[in-house]
């Protein structure tokens, strides 16, 4: 953890300002461990240079409860991929619906990037090194540690960060993985500055994925409405993808399952499923479903 962190986040049920306690110090000068403490006694811990700035929950009795907050039903199929050497990276364009949100996400943000930026949901924390020249700095957040590359361990319902500080929040495909969807943009909305963007995706037509952490899904017209009630003015709701693209990725996580018994053919499998993705199905996608009236998901561009 970097010291200067201090200086912007914050107790995330309080806002209270945090102060350093029993800190360890690498060889950098960053934090490895140690505690963030409020003037009222509330303690967060610091583990392996990260801070954990997710809300205390007493129903979570044991300590491996509170180091894996995020259990799913079975094991998803990213883990799987990232266990043959994938990185983030390239599993963001691995079939048709992911190059689909990647060239988005990658567009969008070229557009609207600025001064300092906010990613929640952060996991391989790959568009952290794709923008390094759009931003001034760029704070990594995540419920679930999927990376260690991440800055802080936090809940998007209750952002542990003092009010007004980001020029730029991005958010891909988190927002249907959040029990209360109001309060995670209205704590988007107070850590903003004015004249401030959010970048957000979110699906529409998909799976249940990540089971049972899946809620919500979002027409263009439900998630306009929840940004405007919450004060942005909604500059643009766009498609990410159409029917065909969400096939293209169920046949991705089926060749995943299948060969994940062996890497080599897994790799293979894949390599191949990509180039037919993107020349066959994507484009397949672009034509027959113009409309996208069975758009995948959406991307939001709204301002403070």
């Amino acid at each position: 953890m970097k010291k200067d962190l201090i200086k912007i986040i914050c107790c995330p049920i309080s806002h209270k300002d945090l102060n350093f306690v029993s800190i360890i110090e690498n060889a950098e000068g960053e934090i490895s461990s140690g505690k963030l403490i409020t003037e009222s006694g509330v303690e967060y811990f610091i583990e392996n240079g990260i801070p954990n700035l997710i809300p205390y929950n007493p129903i979570f009795e044991k300590e491996d409860d509170r180091k894996n907050l995020y259990k799913t039903v079975s094991e998803p199929y990213v883990s799987i991929l990232h266990k043959i050497g994938m990185d983030s990276n390239k599993i963001a364009q691995m079939d048709s619906l992911r190059f689909a949100i990647y060239s988005k996400t990658k567009k969008l943000c070229a557009e609207h990037i600025s001064g300092r930026v906010l990613e929640i949901g952060a996991g391989g924390n790959y568009l952290k090194e794709e923008f390094k020249n759009a931003y001034n700095e760029w704070i990594s957040l995540d419920y679930d540690l999927r990376s260690d590359s991440i800055d802080i361990r936090g809940d998007g319902q209750n952002l542990p960060f003092k009010n007004e500080i980001f020029d730029t929040i991005i958010s891909i495909d988190v927002l249907e993985h959040v029990p209360n969807p109001e309060k995670f943009v209205s704590e988007i909305f107070r850590v903003m500055k004015p004249n401030g963007k959010v970048i957000l995706s979110t699906p529409f037509f998909f799976y249940l994925h990540e089971e049972p952490h899946d809620f919500f899904r979002f027409s263009k017209y439900g998630l306009k409405v929840l940004f405007e009630r919450n004060g942005f003015n909604v500059q643009e709701v766009t498609p990410t993808a159409g029917l065909i693209s969400i096939i293209g990725i169920l046949i991705s996580i089926f060749l995943t399952r299948i060969f994940k018994f062996s890497k080599i053919l897994l790799k293979f499998m894949l390599k191949i499923n990509r180039f037919f993705q993107l020349k066959l199905l994507l484009p397949i996608d672009n034509k027959l479903d113009k409309n996208k009236r069975f758009a995948q998901g959406h991307f939001i561009i709204a301002k403070k």
